[in-house]
C-alpha cells in the first residue's frame, strides 16, 4: 500500500468555543467531510465512517510538561520516545541525542531500506541544498538548523528531497501552499490555488510508497493569537486538503496528524496540553487507526502497511 502522511504542526483538539478556537468557525468542508460533517474539535473524535477513522492521539509521551515540536516530531517520524531519552519535551530543533534517534529509526530510512520509494513533498530552498553540499556544517550564526523532519529525511539520502525547479513544474508543494510567503521572501514563484496544490501533491504521492507533506503555519498562527489570520491559515489548509482528497488514488492511505496543540486555543500563546487527532482515510483506515493511541504508534502503524 502507498501511504501519504500529512503532518500539520500545532493542531490540537480544542473546545467548542468560537471565541478561542478558530476551527469552530473557519470554513473547512474538506476536514468536515472526514468527520461526518463536524468541525475538528474534541467532541468530533473518535469517529469512524466509510474508509475513514479518526482517533484521539496523546502527544505527552509520558513525560511531564507541555508537548513540544522537536520531541513530538521525533516520536512521529521514528516511533521512538525522544522526550524520555532526553528527560524533557524540547521545542524547535533536535539535540544530538534526538538526531541520533532520527538517523537510526527514521521512517524515510526504513522505507528506503526495504527497496521502496519515499519522498519529502515540501520544496526546499536553494540554501538547503548548498548546506548539504557543504557537508551540513554547524553554523555559529544559526543560518540553517534542520528540523526533526529534515533530519529524518536526510537519514534516507538527499534523493528524497524536492527543490524549487520541481515546485515550478508542479512536482512539489511550498510550505505555505500557495507561495504567498515564499513570494514575500523574494523567490520568483507564480501563485498557485491551494486546491491545485493539493492535486499536485496527490500526483506526486501516487508515484511513491511513502510521502510526507509538512505544514507549520498553523503553529505560527497559534503563537500569534490572531483569530483572523488563524482562520485564513486553516481555510487555505482545508482547500489544499480538498484538492488532495479529490485526486489521491482510492488505494492510497492518507494519515493526517500533528505533534501538539496550539492553534485550537488562541487564549494562550504557548502550546497546549490538548491531545491531537490522527485521521486515517483509505483502505483499512479503521485497522490502522485502532493501533494509534500516542504519537509513538504512528510510524509503526504506517510501516506495517506501506509497500
Amino acid at each position: 500500500m502507498r501511504v501519504m502522511m500529512f503532518f500539520i504542526d500545532g493542531l490540537g483538539l480544542g473546545d467548542d468555543d468560537p471565541a478561542r478556537n478558530p476551527l469552530m468557525t473557519a470554513e473547512m468542508p474538506a476536514f468536515r467531510s472526514l468527520l461526518g460533517g463536524r468541525p475538528l474539535w474534541r467532541g468530533a473524535v473518535p469517529y469512524s465512517g466509510p474508509n475513514v477513522a479518526a482517533v484521539v492521539t496523546d502527544p505527552s509521551l509520558g513525560v511531564p510538561g507541555l508537548p513540544q515540536s522537536a520531541t513530538g516530531q521525533t516520536a512521529i517520524f521514528t516511533g521512538q520516545n525522544g522526550a524520555r531519552a532526553i528527560g524533557r519535551h524540547l521545542n524547535a530543533y533536535p539535540t544530538p541525542t534526538l538526531k541520533a534517534i532520527l538517523n537510526e529509526h527514521s521512517i524515510f530510512k526504513r522505507v528506503v531500506e526495504r527497496g521502496l520509494t519515499a519522498t519529502f513533498l515540501n520544496a526546499f530552498r536553494p540554501e538547503f541544498f548548498e548546506w548539504v553540499a557543504a557537508g551540513q556544517p554547524l553554523q555559529a550564526d544559526r543560518r540553517y538548523r534542520p528540523s526533526a523532519s529534515t533530519v529524518a529525511a536526510l537519514a534516507a539520502g538527499i534523493q528524497v528531497f524536492r527543490d524549487f525547479d520541481q515546485l515550478r513544474r508542479g512536482e512539489a508543494v511550498g510550505f505555505d501552499i500557495d507561495h504567498h510567503v515564499l513570494r514575500q521572501m523574494g523567490y520568483d514563484l507564480d501563485p498557485v490555488d491551494p486546491a491545485e496544490a493539493g492535486r499536485r501533491a496527490a500526483r506526486v504521492a501516487a508515484e511513491h510508497h511513502f510521502t510526507l507533506y509538512e505544514h507549520f503555519l498553523t503553529d505560527r498562527a497559534g503563537h500569534a493569537r490572531d483569530m483572523d489570520e488563524a482562520r485564513r491559515v486553516l481555510e487555505r489548509l482545508d482547500r489544499f486538503l480538498g484538492g488532495l482528497l479529490e485526486a489521491l488514488p482510492d488505494d492510497h492511505l492518507l494519515v493526517i496528524t500533528s505533534d501538539h496543540g496550539n492553534i485550537e486555543d488562541l487564549s494562550v500563546k504557548p502550546h497546549t496540553f490538548n491531545p491531537v487527532a490522527t485521521i486515517v482515510r483509505g483502505p483499512g483506515a479503521g485497522d490502522v487507526a485502532r493501533r494509534i493511541r500516542s504519537l509513538l504508534d504512528i510510524a509503526p502503524a504506517i510501516l506495517d502497511v506501506v509497500g
